[in-house]
């Protein structure tokens, strides 16, 4: 068996590959990763431990680790000795985000609507105290929309989906939102925490947010969320172009067809009910 079809701690021992292999892996990474991988189910490790669980010899095992506490990925207790996974580990875990098979079940959707009704669409989530932009499609005929990029968070107060991921969230995680600094982009922002509590009870009871003017005056977004069996909110779903393109009689224009674009996307990411 060749050393890429090995699992992660075995191809460790005694891997001679280099990135000219075959397999282009690099030698000391792959070592690197096999000694966080050991670390899996555990608390602290003495470094005998760790080499037996790798396969490594000690004088490389020792190299590593002092190596990956220089970075704050492993540390390493004052009394003991012991080696244990590091803050940088923390730090890199809060930026994960599990949304391959979101952005997977929502883009060619996100496509159609985009294309069907010349607008720009959004799919965001709400992580870590921001709504952050997963996927960003414009349609063919539409004009683009560029000020919420991919990877780019927006205010929670401002926006069709920001509201839309607020309004589900906690209590409690609504009162620290609405305890910080809430910007003003134009002056229909709603920065005033009352009101917005209260417009977010709104957005919850009705199942959408229609913004006007609060991004970009001149500009409209539409937001729904999707929300898990227990009514949860995994992700938001948007539309947004110049106002009146979305508003007929006073009203959102393309509501009823975001919704069942994103009940498909529900049912693609297998929730039912």
């Amino acid at each position: 068996m060749t050393d890429v079809m090995k699992p992660p701690l075995e191809a460790a021992r005694g891997d001679q590959s280099t990135e000219d292999g075959p397999s282009m892996n690099v030698r000391a990474v792959t070592r690197a990763l096999a000694i966080l991988r050991s670390f899996d189910g555990k608390g602290l490790q003495t470094l005998a431990e760790i080499a037996g669980e790798t396969g490594l010899d000690k004088g490389t095992t020792r190299r590593l680790l002092v190596t990956m506490m220089n970075g704050g990925f492993i540390a390493q207790d004052p009394d003991t000795q012991r080696y244990g996974l590091g803050r940088m580990i923390r730090t890199l875990a809060a930026s994960v985000v599990d949304n391959f098979d979101l952005r997977s079940a929502a883009s060619p959707l996100l496509t159609e609507l985009a294309n069907e009704l010349n607008v720009t669409a959004f799919l965001s989530i709400y992580q870590n105290g921001s709504a952050i932009c997963l996927e960003r499609i414009h349609g063919a005929q539409g004009m683009e929309l560029r000020w919420w990029p991919v990877g780019g968070t927006l205010a929670l107060n401002c926006g069709g989906a920001p509201k839309v991921l607020l309004a589900y969230q906690s209590d409690d995680e609504i009162d620290r939102v609405l305890s910080g600094p809430l910007p003003a982009l134009t002056p229909k922002s709603v920065t005033d925490p009352t009101k917005l509590r209260a417009h977010l009870s709104q957005i919850k009871a009705r199942g959408y947010e229609f913004a006007l003017d609060d991004v970009s005056l001149g500009l409209a977004a539409l937001a729904v969320p999707i929300l898990d069996k227990a009514g949860r909110i995994i992700c938001s779903v948007s539309i947004s172009t110049l106002n009146p393109q979305m508003v007929e009689r006073g009203r959102p224009k393309h509501l009823q067809r975001l919704r069942e674009a994103a009940a498909e996307v529900r049912r693609r990411l297998g929730i039912t009910g």
